[in-house]
């Protein structure tokens, strides 16, 4: 009996290795097939449980500047997903959808490891209802939208005077800041006051958003030769051939005409306006040329000071003798801020819009401090 036992447990042995020698495996009465590494099964997502931390939201449209037009910077939000499991919009089975009610408001949604990331863009003050998906359950959500401003984005202060900056459309605290304190400080309620020449950027935070002036502090003469000059590039009319009558005024007229006035700096002609030549060639001889010349480094730095003239040349190796243009610096304009925070600023000049520019090494002068 034990040999007859033991017999057939050799047979059964036999025939299984055989069938496994020819690529089957076989288990009792059934055969099972090998799955591959990349082969997976779409399991549904309980979402039973799945909550929103936050279904209503506020939101502030911050103004970005360009070059002689404006839009609004997006507003992003993290929601925080309460679920029993880790959710991401990769894993299988978590497919994610966001659609928005209305004309004014456009929204994109992306999911990681149980945060829902909003990107909302927005045109003007408006309620919205954004319905987001996570694998197929519906979280609906309400954004408050509201536009902010702020009075000035750039402003002339005299060394030792105040002014105060106000912003519009917040209801939240609103903190101030100045980037640099020994040049201009600001209080809580945005009163900035200058204390050093030179040039700030001062700036509000609502939330998680910043808006911001550029500040210029400077002397009681050079804010009023800035202002006159602003007003003339602005107010008249350009003419080579009446450049010395009220009302018209070239690049080189202007300049002598708001020193002249507001400063009592003629660049060696009391009764008659120079040119770019007699005009660079005064400040050569009178020391007020600023060593290197103009640098978008310098403008980035906001180490140009409003009164600053630049003059523009054919022949950077000969500038005096071929000078053919020049233009006086105003002060500086905050256009937004960047994905870190830092602010970023555009350069204004009396009778060019903002961003004009000249070549690097371009003669440079402080008429007077």
């Amino acid at each position: 009996m034990k040999n007859f036992l033991m017999s057939a447990v050799c047979f059964c042995i036999l025939c299984f290795g055989a069938v496994a020698f020819h690529g089957t495996e076989v288990f009792g009465a059934f055969e099972t097939e090998d799955f591959s590494e990349d082969e997976s099964l779409d399991v549904p997502v309980d979402m039973a449980g799945v909550t929103l931390e936050k279904d209503s939201l506020n939101g502030y449209l911050v103004p970005v500047y360009g070059y002689g037009s404006s839009s609004y910077e997006s507003m992003e939000f993290d929601i925080k997903v309460n679920s029993p499991v880790v959710l991401s919009e990769d894993m299988p089975g978590v497919d994610l959808g966001c659609k928005v009610s209305g004309k004014n408001v456009r929204a994109y949604a992306s999911l990681s490891e149980n945060v829902l990331h909003l990107k909302i863009y927005g045109e003007k003050k408006c309620t919205a209802k954004i319905k987001v998906t996570i694998a197929g359950k519906e979280f609906p959500i309400t954004v408050s939208i509201r536009p902010v401003k702020i009075s000035a984005n750039s402003l002339l202060l005299e060394k030792g005077k105040t002014k105060k900056l106000k912003v519009s459309g917040c209801a939240d605290p609103i903190t101030w800041s100045s980037s640099d304190k020994k040049i201009a400080t600001v209080s809580k309620s945005g009163v900035v006051k200058g204390k050093k020449i030179g040039n700030v950027v001062i700036t509000a935070k609502i939330g998680n958003k910043k808006i911001g002036c550029a500040v210029s502090v400077t002397t009681k003469k050079l804010k009023k030769v800035c202002e006159r000059a602003t007003y003339i590039g602005t107010h008249w009319k350009y003419s080579q051939a009446k450049r010395t009558q009220k009302g018209y005024y070239d690049c080189s007229a202007l300049v002598w005409k708001a020193y002249k006035e507001c400063a009592g700096v003629t660049f060696g002609s009391d009764t008659y306006p120079g040119t770019t030549a007699t005009e660079s060639v005064w400040c050569r001889d009178h020391n007020r040329m600023i060593k290197g010349g103009y640098r978008q480094k310098k403008v980035n730095k906001m180490q140009l000071n409003p009164g600053d003239i630049v003059f523009k040349s054919n022949n950077l190796k000969n500038p005096y003798k071929t000078t053919y243009h020049v233009e006086m610096f105003t002060g500086y304009a905050c256009m937004g801020y960047d994905s870190k925070g830092k602010p970023y600023v555009t350069p204004l000049w009396a009778s060019r819009g903002a961003g004009y520019g000249a070549a690097e090494g371009s003669l440079l002068a402080r008429p007077m401090k």
